[in-house]
């Protein structure tokens, strides 16, 4: 029978140094601004624009992102989990994140799920009223550059910033992009664990209820599941 609830306790993942035998290390992205608790996630430079927010919402304000990323092995340097963090309460089971119109009665195994398409290597959460300003910003880009590329003449540079120093090699594997159109307002991108592919997101429920947390779960520390 399908299930709406993961199997995995995503606590391990934020609360311990190692899982499953790969060495994990954390890098905190920054605060979100979510002024309407609506939240969008999606490929930031594919679906941004026109993606729904989840059926849940949680109370507006501004809260932490953290990435779990895996620091040995075949896969090091991978970002595994990412967390949006509501409270400090522990969830204690993890609901698959809906969009209006997904059913669970309707995928086709325990193991099915529903995640959001990554396209171009890369997943953001933002806020739905966010979404809207980041299509004006992306519409002013290009009535300004109509040849342009938005990622190589615009995003490249600025996930640069946060490329590794240590490695010339490196691109940057996240950005917290403020908004120029509306600098209160911002965007927490970052790379997408295997790169493209589809990924689920999880909302943390504690005993009572109540909402603690929002995972996206790039199934770097575990085998693939079938996906709808």
């Amino acid at each position: 029978m399908e299930s709406k609830y993961s199997n995995i306790n995503y606590n391990l993942y934020f609360d311990n140094k190692e899982v499953n035998g790969t060495t994990l290390t954390f890098l905190e992205l920054g605060n979100l601004n979510l002024p309407t608790g609506k939240i969008v996630a999606c490929d930031p430079l594919v679906c941004l624009g026109d993606t729904p927010a989840f059926t849940k919402t949680v109370k507006p304000g501004i809260y932490p992102v953290t990435v779990c990323i895996a620091g040995d092995g075949d896969f090091a340097g991978r970002y595994a989990a990412v967390k949006l963090e509501f409270s400090k309460t522990k969830a204690t089971k993890w609901e698959l994140a809906l969009l209006e119109g997904q059913d669970i009665k309707n995928l086709s195994t325990e193991d099915s799920f529903y995640g959001y398409p990554v396209d171009a290597g890369l997943g953001c959460f933002c806020d739905f009223e966010t979404q809207d300003n980041y299509l004006k910003f992306d519409r002013d880009f290009y009535s300004k550059n109509p040849n342009g590329n938005i990622y190589d003449n615009f995003f490249a540079g600025e996930f640069k910033k946060n490329a590794d120093p240590t490695n010339p090699h490196s691109i940057g594997d996240w950005l917290n992009f403020h908004l120029p159109n509306a600098p209160e307002q911002n965007v927490m991108m970052f790379h997408s664990g295997f790169g493209d592919g589809l990924y689920p997101c999880y909302w943390g429920i504690d005993d009572n209820g109540e909402i603690c947390s929002l995972i996206v779960d790039f199934m770097v520390l575990y085998e693939d599941s079938d996906s709808n």
